[in-house]
């Protein structure tokens, strides 16, 4: 069945918006056009009726456009609304220092992690902090968790890697000087979210058994008191 026209406007314009991404926040009309596949005319359009409604801005000095100040608070609504976030808020402050590190939770969007919630470790000279809305690659931990224990042949994820996460229920990854693990929370038996610890690579790894029990304990009690499977 066709999409009715006010349908097909809001999957543009949605589709316009999801351009944008941390690593490119500004954009001209030409990319956004090729990116979108509309034409110049109608990406125009959606443009300046998303300028009207705050949702983007427009720089003209630069001839770029960014995402909109109403998006903020858009955002900020729709992360409070997610009852996962509000549950393991006092859990992951708790953990965080606890061990010291920082925890981040990451909800289940369209198959991938984006950060919702952050504790940052109370007690260290340097934070590390994680920007929340940030879509997390496949290969990060949290996508490990996501691609082992969402779909039945691991999405592409090495084998070996894959029955190692669904057998321990946790992921682990270096990356640069950082080390991260990572573990499920489910709500009635469905992956909702993934609670990590990130840390220094000396501090943070699959060797650091006591971080690794205090995550699983902390993430499976966010799990009970979604109704969750732990």
């Amino acid at each position: 069945m066709a999409m009715t026209p006010h349908i097909q406007a809001i999957e543009r314009a949605v589709r316009i918006l999801g351009l944008f991404r941390h690593d490119e926040p500004y954009l001209t009309l030409p990319q956004l056009t090729e990116r979108s596949g509309l034409g110049r005319a109608s990406t125009h359009r959606y443009a300046t009726a998303l300028r009207r409604e705050g949702l983007l801005r427009y720089d003209e000095a630069r001839n770029v456009y960014s995402l909109g100040p109403r998006l903020l608070g858009l955002a900020s609504v729709a992360m409070a609304s997610l009852r996962v976030v509000s549950i393991a808020g006092q859990h992951m402050d708790r953990l965080a220092h606890e061990l010291n590190e920082t925890v981040v939770l990451s909800v289940i969007d369209g198959g991938a992690a984006m950060i919702a919630r952050v504790s940052e470790a109370p007690r260290r000279d340097v934070r590390i902090s994680p920007r929340l809305g940030t879509r997390l690659e496949g290969g990060s931990a949290q996508g490990q968790l996501i691609a082992a224990l969402s779909t039945s042949d691991g999405s592409g994820l090495d084998p070996e890697v894959a029955e190692r996460v669904r057998a321990t229920r946790m992921a682990t990854l270096v990356d640069g000087n950082f080390g991260i693990i990572a573990a499920p929370v489910f709500q009635g038996g469905t992956l909702v979210a993934t609670m990590a610890v990130i840390g220094f690579r000396d501090d943070v790894s699959d060797t650091t058994t006591d971080k690794i029990e205090a995550l699983r304990r902390t993430a499976d009690d966010v799990s009970a008191e979604l109704g969750g499977d732990v």
